[in-house]
């Protein structure tokens, strides 16, 4: 096969194994039923989405340790394994703890293992369209809630959250099984024809590939890591929340309300490719500001969206929100410190995303428990989003300088 087309091949399996780990998305349509079945308190179900996302970053930097070693088939597949596994015990889960073992702690190393893998080998076979290619990879994982989100939906009303963590499960299994043998390694210092890196711009290659403890030493990291954690509370806080919002602030019905989750899910995606692909012509930097910007007046003016429709365009604006920085932040992190080594770069990066879970839990628990409801955690977030602005518009580049 030309490497030409091995390379395409190589993204739509990648693609795949993204949309079937991204079915976990689909969590906030458990959170009521939930609560429903068992009696159990809004904060302590929530938290079982906190530490998947948690784990999710640890065992990515697992995962970068393997995939060179054992490359993306089986790295995948063990993630697969483990994820299926979650779901099953989740579907016996009649105490909070079986939840957050099924659900949480294997549903979040599962995915840890997968989500890193297709970007890394997708963006080596993509030096000339690293923002894109990413964008267009991370997009699988919210295309696996679009699709399953009204499939959910149903299922649970008809079979109960129970047995649908089970068909999850198994729906998860086979596809993994079909994506992950698609995605090949790249051949080291991989060019398509006729393509030579540009040396000025922000596409320009970085001077120096930096390693993990490189790129810890410097002062940049510890900066994206706040940024993107501001991004990660946002965008983990409307995923987590957005059926139970919606019923809130619009009074929607939970069929309704699975339908805001279907918008979230479509309009993510779209965001995670958009993200990626502007990335390439403005910079990761810049389109990162606007996100934030962006973010700040939804979340200042979510709690006046009292209609479906009107809750409907800010869950989605948020969700649009939450995909672009998805998209944009393996640039970023390719732009800062190289492709040799970004599998463990990003996961590092990436961490900033299972602490922001944590606080989003937090964030909601003290609305919940001190305010009564969500408005309070609206402010909060927004003003984190307004850090951000100031933040990504001083972000700067690291000089490499030897020894």
């Amino acid at each position: 096969m030309k490497k030409s087309n091995l390379r395409w091949r190589v993204v739509i399996g990648g693609i795949i194994c993204q949309f079937c780990a991204g079915m976990l998305y689909s969590w906030s349509l458990y959170v009521n039923p939930l609560i429903k079945q068992y009696g159990w308190e809004k904060s302590s179900i929530s938290l079982t989405f906190s530490i998947a996302t948690l784990l999710i970053p640890v065992f990515m930097i697992f995962a970068s340790r393997i995939l060179p070693k054992r490359g993306p088939t089986v790295t995948v597949l063990i993630g697969a394994v483990l994820l299926a596994l979650g779901l099953a015990i989740s579907s016996f889960a009649n105490s909070l703890p079986i939840l957050y073992i099924g659900y949480g702690v294997l549903g979040g190393i599962g995915v840890g293992l997968i989500y890193g893998v297709p970007i890394a080998t997708s963006a080596k076979w993509f030096p000339d369209k690293k923002g894109l290619i990413s964008g267009l990879t991370v997009a699988g994982f919210g295309m696996g809630s679009i699709i399953f989100a009204p499939v959910c939906t149903m299922l649970i009303e008809s079979v109960g959250p129970n047995k649908t963590f089970l068909i999850q499960g198994a729906i998860t299994l086979v596809g993994l099984a079909i994506g992950a043998p698609m995605m090949k390694v790249a051949p080291d210092g991989f060019r398509p024809e006729g393509w030579q890196p540009p040396t000025t711009g922000v596409s320009a290659v970085p001077a120096h590939d930096y390693t993990s403890s490189e790129m810890l030493r410097t002062k940049q990291y510890w900066f994206l890591l706040i940024m993107y954690l501001f991004a990660n509370v946002a965008g983990l806080f409307i995923i987590g929340h957005a059926s139970p919002v919606a019923q809130e602030i619009a009074g929607l019905t939970p069929i309704q309300a699975g339908a805001i989750v279907s918008v979230l899910s479509i309009a993510n995606t779209v965001g995670r490719f958009v993200g990626g692909a502007s990335s390439d012509k403005l910079g990761a930097a810049k389109v990162v500001s606007i996100i934030y910007a962006l973010d700040l007046v939804l979340f200042l003016t979510l709690r006046f969206m009292t209609s479906f429709a009107l809750i409907a365009i800010g869950i989605g604006g948020l969700a649009v929100c939450f995909g672009a920085m998805m998209g944009a932040y393996p640039s970023i992190v390719m732009d800062y410190f190289g492709t040799k080594y970004y599998s463990g770069n990003y996961a590092f990066v990436f961490l900033a995303y299972g602490i922001g879970g944590l606080v989003a839990n937090s964030v909601v628990s003290i609305s919940m428990t001190y305010f009564d409801g969500y408005l309070t955690a609206f402010m909060i977030i927004g003003i984190s989003c307004a850090i951000g602005i100031i933040m990504s518009r001083i972000s700067k580049r690291p000089k490499y300088v030897e020894g």
